[in-house]
């Protein structure tokens, strides 16, 4: 299943929410499977409330899912990434492809 192509007024916001080199880095490490906010923190050297607000923001654009696993938030890309990433680090966005070494 491929996103639907997207106008410059829908695209726009998405690529906003990708410019940033942290959020294209927790793209890269959910590759691996679902983290919580502590795991981020911890793989990427950031502080809590910085992954917590980069997360929210993937969340919103749809990139990524949540899903509660006792008192920890569990964080994974969501089906249409996953399946976009495959063996390749690339994320279809239905306006561009964006490499997530």
């Amino acid at each position: 299943m491929k996103l639907p192509v997207l106008t410059v007024d829908e695209c726009a916001p998405v690529l906003r929410a990708l410019a940033e080199p942290i959020r294209l880095r927790i793209i890269s490490a959910l590759r691996e499977g679902p983290l919580s906010v502590n795991e981020v923190t911890s793989r990427l050297g950031v502080k809590q409330y910085q992954a917590s607000r980069h997360l929210a923001a993937l969340h919103e654009i749809g990139v990524l899912t949540r899903e509660r696993a006792g008192k920890r938030v569990l964080y994974g890309l969501s089906e249409q990434v996953r399946r976009d990433l495959g063996d390749a680090p690339t994320v279809e966005l239905g306006c561009c492809r964006v490499c997530v070494e």
